[in-house]
């Protein structure tokens, strides 16, 4: 499945392939790009999540895609 990251701060965006959705994977992604304590949440039936900050402030959003 591919993943399409969007974070707001720099408006950095990027796609990852992965085989395993969990947080441990999608945060993996995250902090390669050099965020810290960060959390998701994920509807499966719209396909698309949410990054927050340690704050539950909005810093990014996500969409699954097979």
């Amino acid at each position: 499945m591919n993943v399409n990251f969007d974070l707001l701060k720099n408006k950095h965006s990027w796609n990852s392939t992965i085989h395993q959705l969990n947080s441990d994977v999608l945060t993996r992604h995250v902090l390669m790009k050099g965020n810290v304590d960060i959390k998701f949440t994920y509807c499966e039936k719209t396909g698309k999540g949410d990054i927050t900050n340690a704050d539950d402030k909005l810093i990014g959003n996500f969409t699954i895609s097979y």
